[in-house]
C-alpha cells in the first residue's frame, strides 16, 4: 500500500496544477472577448460622432449655398432697385432685398451654431480616433499575450496529461476510480495529507483511533469530514515525497 500512496501522492501534486492550468485555459474565451469591449466602445462612439460630424458639415454646406443664394437675389434687386421706374418697382425690389436680409439675419445665427457644433464635434472625432488607435494598441498586445498563454497552457495541459497517465496506470483500477471520482467533485484535490492528526485540506482533526491506523500505512482512509483520501504526511517512509 505504500507505493499506491507514494503514487498518488505523486498523481495529487500533477493534478493541483492540472487543474489550475485547466481552469485559466477555460476562462481564455472569457478574456479574449473581454478585450474588445473598450475598443468595441470606442468604435461605436466614433461612428456615432463622425456621423453627426458629416451631419452638421452637410447642413452648413446647404445652409451657406442658400445663404449665397439669397445674398445674389438680394444683389439682383439692389440693382433693379437703382433702375426702378415706378413705384410699383421701388416697392417690389425695397420688399425683396428686406426679405433677403431678414432671411440672412437668422441664417446667420444658425449658421454660427453650426459652425460652433462642427468645431466641437471635429474635436470630439479627433479625441476619439486617438483614444481608439491607442486602445486598439494596447489590445493587440494583450491579445497576442494571451494567445502566447493559450499555446504554453495547452502544451502544459498536453506534457501533464501524458505524466498523468503513466502514473495513474500504475495505481490499483479500483483506487484511482475512487480517486478520480473525489478529485472531480473537489476542484482537482483528492488526497489530502494529515498532519499532527490534522487534515491538511479541511483542517479538521480526524479521531485518535482513525489516526492510529493511519500510521499503519496498510490502507487508505477517508477524512469523516471533507471526504477525501487522506495519508500519514509525518511518515519517515513519506519523508522524499
Amino acid at each position: 500500500m505504500l507505493d499506491q500512496i507514494r503514487l498518488l501522492v505523486k498523481l495529487q501534486a500533477i493534478d493541483k496544477v492540472l487543474f489550475q492550468v485547466v481552469q485559466e485555459q477555460e476562462a481564455m474565451p472569457a478574456k479574449l472577448g473581454a478585450l474588445s469591449l473598450e475598443e468595441d466602445r470606442l468604435t461605436q462612439a466614433l461612428a456615432v460622432a463622425q456621423g453627426e460630424f458629416e451631419d452638421v458639415r452637410a447642413r452648413r454646406k446647404n445652409l451657406e449655398s442658400d445663404m449665397e443664394a439669397i445674398r445674389a437675389r438680394v444683389r439682383k434687386a439692389e440693382t433693379r432697385l437703382m433702375a426702378t421706374k415706378t413705384q410699383r418697382e421701388f416697392r417690389a425690389a425695397t420688399a425683396e432685398i428686406e426679405e433677403g436680409r431678414d432671411a440672412l439675419k437668422g441664417n446667420d445665427d444658425v449658421l454660427l451654431e453650426l459652425m460652433e457644433r462642427q468645431e466641437s464635434l471635429e474635436k470630439q472625432v479627433n479625441k476619439l480616433s486617438e483614444q481608439l488607435a491607442q486602445a486598439s494598441a494596447e489590445v493587440a498586445g494583450q491579445r497576442q499575450e494571451l494567445t502566447n498563454r493559450a499555446q504554453e497552457l495547452s502544451t502544459m495541459i498536453a506534457d501533464m496529461t501524458r505524466e498523468r497517465t503513466v502514473l495513474a496506470s500504475q495505481v490499483e483500477q479500483s483506487l484511482i476510480s475512487e480517486y478520480d471520482f473525489i478529485r472531480k467533485a473537489r476542484q482537482g484535490v483528492a488526497l489530502s495529507a494529515v498532519r499532527n492528526g490534522t487534515c491538511g485540506v479541511c483542517h479538521i482533526d480526524i479521531t485518535p483511533q482513525q489516526f492510529n491506523e493511519l500510521q499503519r500505512l496498510d490502507k487508505i482512509m477517508s477524512c469523516p469530514s471533507c471526504k477525501r483520501l487522506i495519508y500519514w504526511a509525518d511518515a519517515e517512509a513519506l519523508a522524499d515525497l
